[in-house]
C-alpha cells in the first residue's frame, strides 16, 4: 500500500498530555488537536491549561482541562478515567510533566531526592499502567514519554531529574517490548535546549537567547516547543507504527557534540 499523507492524521483519536498547559507540552497538544485528535490537557495550573483547552475549543477541535500534582500517586488512574468519560476514550498517553530543580547534589535531602523521582520516573510508570490495559484491550495504542539530553549527558546539577530520564528510556525499552504484541508503540523523545518557562532565566531578552543559540546549539538556535510537535505527531500516528523503543532528540546536534 502506497503511502498517504492521512496516516499523519489522528481523527477520532483521544489523546492524554501531563504537563501541557505550556511549553512543550503545549506543543505537541495544539498539534494533535490540529490533526483532529481529542485532547485532555492535565496540568498543575488548571486555570492555564483550561484557557488553553478553550482556545483549542474555539477553533473547531476538543479539549478538556484537568488538574492535579503528577507526585501524587493516586491521579494516575484518575486522569486517566477523566479522559475517558469526558472524551470517549483513551488512544494515545504523553508523559510530559516533570519537576526540574537546579542544586547542588550533595545538599539535596533524601526528601528533595524522592520528591523529584516520584513525579519524575514513577508517576510515568503509573499512568503507563492505567493506560496500558485499554490499549490492549482495543488493540492500538500510543505511549511518548517525554525525555531529556540531561539523561544522555548526565547533570550534577540536577541530579534527580537527570537521573530519572535515564530511567525513562529504560521504561520506553522495556514497555516497547512488552506491548508490541498488543499494537501498541512506546517511544522516548528528548528535547534539548528549548526556550521554555523552566529556562525564561536564561533567556532574559531575545538578544541573549539568539548570542546562546548560536554559541551552544550545533544548529545555531534555541529550540521552540513546536520543533517537538512533528515528531510527536509521527510516532503518535499510523505514520508511526513501525518505530517502537526508540529515543529520539530533538536538540538542534546537542547529542553530538
Amino acid at each position: 500500500m502506497d503511502f498517504q499523507l492521512s496516516e499523519f492524521r489522528l481523527d477520532n483519536r483521544v489523546a492524554l498530555l501531563t504537563g501541557a498547559a505550556r511549553g512543550i507540552g503545549l506543543g505537541i497538544a495544539r498539534a494533535f488537536a490540529a490533526a483532529g485528535c481529542a485532547v485532555a490537557i492535565q496540568d498543575l495550573e488548571e486555570n492555564v491549561a483550561q484557557s488553553e483547552a478553550d482556545k483549542i475549543n474555539a477553533s473547531g477541535g476538543r479539549a478538556i482541562a484537568l488538574g492535579g500534582d503528577i507526585g501524587d500517586l493516586s491521579l494516575g488512574q484518575r486522569l486517566v478515567g477523566q479522559t475517558r468519560e469526558n472524551l470517549g476514550g483513551l488512544d494515545i498517553l504523553v508523559n510530559n510533566a516533570s519537576i526540574q530543580r537546579q542544586s547542588d547534589w550533595l545538599e539535596l535531602s533524601p526528601e528533595e531526592i524522592e520528591s523529584q523521582l516520584r513525579a519524575d520516573l514513577v508517576a510515568p510508570i503509573i499512568l503507563c499502567q492505567a493506560a496500558a490495559p485499554i490499549f490492549r484491550a482495543q488493540k492500538w495504542g500510543r505511549i511518548l514519554n517525554i525525555g531529556s539530553i540531561q539523561g544522555l549527558k548526565g547533570n550534577a546539577e540536577m541530579l534527580p531529574y537527570s537521573i530519572s530520564k535515564t530511567a525513562l528510556e529504560s521504561l520506553t525499552k522495556a514497555l516497547a517490548r512488552s506491548e508490541a504484541a498488543y499494537g501498541v508503540t512506546v517511544n522516548n523523545l528528548a528535547p534539548g535546549y528549548f526556550d521554555t518557562l523552566r529556562n525564561s532565566d536564561d533567556f532574559p531578552d531575545e538578544e541573549t537567547k539568539r548570542e546562546r543559540g548560536e554559541t551552544i546549539v550545533p544548529i545555531g538556535r534555541i529550540g521552540e516547543p513546536r520543533d517537538c510537535a512533528g515528531l510527536a505527531l509521527l510516532l503518535c500516528s499510523e505514520a508511526g507504527n513501525y518505530i517502537t523503543g526508540q529515543t529520539i532528540y530533538v536538540d538542534g546536534g546537542l547529542a553530538v557534540c
